[in-house]
């Protein structure tokens, strides 16, 4: 991030304000130490197709949204949190530095999973967890036989981005959250209404959705 002319911290707290929510400094410096992880990291972990600076930080504020979604809702510190294909860490990572839920990231990739679990260190969150493993349905199903359970109905948020149709995961979510529990979808702007929504924060291009599980 050194010699950028752009101001990071006035872009992040900018989309925080517009999203609802005001970013604190602590969560501004793990963002910013998220950055130069993603930039410095990216193609040796074949992170993301995006690695310069615009690219990333157009991730990061799709990931405020999704942290907007969850102010608007609410949380509590003891909450626990699944993200279902983390890659490079959008949004998990984002929530993990702006929210004090337990994020479990689930990623079957060796090298993306190293990635992960190092970036929840760096910033400071080892209350948050990396699994290696695929979620099928109802079903988890380890990388590795012997690994963690995950157990269905245990979660009281749950995201995925870029894995399923937005339909199919909100099925799939349902199943993996408690119930009242949130599944987060991001989907397009002029999507409909969900059944179950009880939330949403909108941007010119993507409109973050939270539907309940009754």
């Amino acid at each position: 991030m050194q010699g950028s002319n752009v101001d990071i911290g006035g872009e992040l707290e900018a989309a925080a304000t517009r999203f609802g929510f005001n970013l604190e400094a602590a969560a501004v410096d793990r963002l910013r130490l998220l950055l130069g992880l993603w930039q410095r990291f990216g193609r040796a972990f074949n992170l993301s197709g995006a690695t310069d600076e615009a690219g990333l930080l157009g991730h990061v504020l799709e990931g405020l949204q999704v942290v907007g979604l969850a102010h608007k809702i609410g949380t509590r510190p003891e909450q626990r949190w699944l993200d279902v294909g983390s890659g490079a860490g959008f949004p998990a990572l984002v929530v993990a530095a702006c929210l004090e839920v337990q994020v479990t990231l689930i990623e079957p990739r060796e090298r993306r999973a190293s990635f992960l679990d190092m970036a929840v260190h760096q910033i400071g969150r080892r209350d948050c967890g990396v699994l290696r493993g695929h979620v099928e349905g109802a079903s988890w199903r380890p990388v590795k036989n012997g690994g963690e359970l995950v157990t269905p109905g245990s979660f009281d948020w749950a995201s995925a981005r870029a894995v399923f149709s937005p339909e199919v995961w909100v099925e799939v979510g349902r199943q993996w959250v408690k119930p009242g529990g949130v599944v987060v979808a991001h989907v397009r702007a002029e999507t409909g209404v969900f059944a179950g929504e009880v939330g949403r924060v909108d941007d010119a291009r993507w409109s973050i959705r939270g539907v309940a599980r009754g």
